[in-house]
């Protein structure tokens, strides 16, 4: 437990010390602010493009263009900003051999990679938090009209798959020789589980459709009861990267 503590506390140090940390902060911020200011102009925006002769009665934003555009930007920034910023995690620092020390006095490989993965699930966890207060507090400001009931359901939905896609970021780093091969393996790992989404027939059962369907949760439109079988699996998928990663890097030659 103390070479845990210790080795994850080393993690946030250097992780700040190069400015990821702070960058995510402001990533995080930054989605939960714009989403709503710019569901807010989009009517305006639009209007602005049509031709001056030309006129629309365009519907005023709600609350639920707000989330729309807020679950549009969590993947596009926030989760992609944490995927890049750590796909060399554990690739990067063996190839470049720092991990040599800290093996040789002791330290267990399991904590090693128990403790880099703790560590990407707190930031995780933290930003996404950062990011829906932010957007919660100016969509309140912005709109108040009470047509987004259901909000910890699609977040914890989408927690979930941001998860899963960490957890396979520490396998390929664990995997990988190089940032560029761990890079890869996600990306071919993202491309699959967008392609899982064409058997809608097993949706309920299937666990990226929690990236994906946030809308229809935080609306009503869709019920989450059905959609526990596709979190079990989600729940599953992670400990099964994490158990990977965890006997691949024991074996591993630094």
């Amino acid at each position: 437990m103390k070479q845990l503590q210790l080795f994850l506390a080393k993690e946030f140090f250097a992780n700040w010390r190069t400015k990821k940390i702070p960058i995510l902060f402001i990533i995080a911020l930054a989605v939960g602010i714009l989403s709503p200011f710019l569901a807010k102009i989009m009517p305006d925006m639009m209007a602005s493009l049509l031709p001056e002769k030309m006129t629309i009665t365009l519907p005023a934003s709600t609350s639920i263009d707000s989330w729309t555009q807020y679950y549009k930007n969590l993947p596009q920034f926030l989760l992609l900003a944490i995927v890049l910023l750590s796909t060399g995690i554990i690739s990067t620092e063996v190839e470049k051999g720092t991990l040599i020390p800290f093996i040789t006095k002791g330290l267990s490989r399991s904590v090693l990679v128990i403790s880099k993965a703790l560590y990407l699930f707190f930031i995780w966890t933290f930003t996404l938090f950062l990011s829906f207060v932010t957007n919660l507090g100016y969509t309140a400001y912005y709109f108040n009209d009470g047509k987004s009931p259901h909000l910890l359901l699609p977040l914890f939905g989408f927690w979930l798959y941001g998860s899963i896609i960490l957890a396979a970021t520490i396998f390929a780093s664990s995997l990988a020789k190089n940032m560029g091969q761990s890079l890869l393996i996600v990306a071919v790992f993202y491309l699959i589980s967008s392609l899982s989404g064409i058997f809608k027939k097993i949706d309920h059962y299937n666990p990226f459709i929690l990236g994906t369907n946030s809308l229809n949760w935080l609306t009503g439109k869709s019920d989450f009861t059905p959609y526990w079988p596709g979190v079990m699996l989600a729940i599953l998928l992670i400990l099964l990267f994490i158990g990977l990663s965890l006997a691949i890097f024991r074996k591993r030659r630094l």
